[in-house]
């Protein structure tokens, strides 16, 4: 590789950058810089339409203009609901009923009011990640007034696997919507509440049970870390052992 080209590898860092990006960017030769022309690459946050419109064509970055409206669970709601209004309802039918609080707090309040109060529902921030502030509830008081949150009605008889929750890693690398180009890896992670499912409003508090999020599973006792990528004893499975039981 000539000296000219190598100084043209320089990488945007920042704040966000996941430890195994910037191993891969040292490995390969890049070199961090600050300066907004020299960079060709990027992986962070979303950035402002400014900072998506200075961009240079032979720069590179991790995020579409727009994802956000994906990627936040009350702008994704409401995205999903005017194609719930637009298109056959069958098509988008496989999300739960869904309240954007506190601006829907009467439809949602009247809804409540309808179907009794032998109901069970989760609670998440907007914007958030790893399980922070997520809970499940059956009590009107429990859910705040104040604070934006989304509430979904609560699949209380899920799909289990060996008696407990799970949800299925799939990684995609989207590169281009015009024509639409998608690489799928061909692995992926299963991963599993540590405790076992319960129908009971007794166990509603209980984390382990209802979420399948690592960052919060981790600490329980009874977490089984996989030591194998085809291992299945564990509360971590890669998905194809699962797929060669399932």
């Amino acid at each position: 590789v000539t000296t000219s080209f190598t100084k043209q590898l320089k990488w945007k860092m920042s704040t966000i950058t996941p430890n195994v990006v910037k191993n891969i960017i040292a490995r390969t030769g890049f070199v961090p810089t600050t300066k907004r022309r020299e960079w060709i690459g990027y992986w962070g946050k979303h950035m402002k339409a400014s900072a998506f419109r200075s961009i240079q064509p032979y720069q590179k970055v991790n995020h579409f203009p727009g994802t956000f409206e994906i990627g936040r669970k009350d702008k994704l709601w409401k995205n999903l609901n005017k194609c719930q209004i637009k298109y056959p309802k069958k098509e988008y039918d496989f999300i739960p009923i869904t309240f954007c609080l506190p601006s829907e707090w009467k439809t949602f309040k009247r809804h409540w009011d309808e179907n009794g109060h032998k109901q069970k529902w989760i609670i998440k921030p907007p914007a958030s990640a790893r399980g922070i502030g997520i809970k499940v509830i059956n009590k009107l008081n429990q859910i705040p007034r104040k604070r934006s949150i989304i509430v979904q009605k609560y699949l209380s008889n899920p799909y289990l696997i060996n008696g407990r929750k799970f949800d299925l890693r799939i990684y995609v690398y989207v590169s281009s919507y015009d024509p639409l180009c998608i690489y799928m890896y061909d692995n992926g992670l299963v991963r599993f509440a540590s405790s076992k499912y319960s129908h009971s409003t007794r166990s509603l508090s209980n984390r382990y049970i209802h979420l399948t999020n690592y960052s919060v599973n981790k600490f329980n006792d009874q977490y089984i870390k996989n030591e194998h990528e085809t291992g299945t004893d564990s509360h971590k499975w890669g998905l194809k052992a699962c797929g060669n039981i399932y």
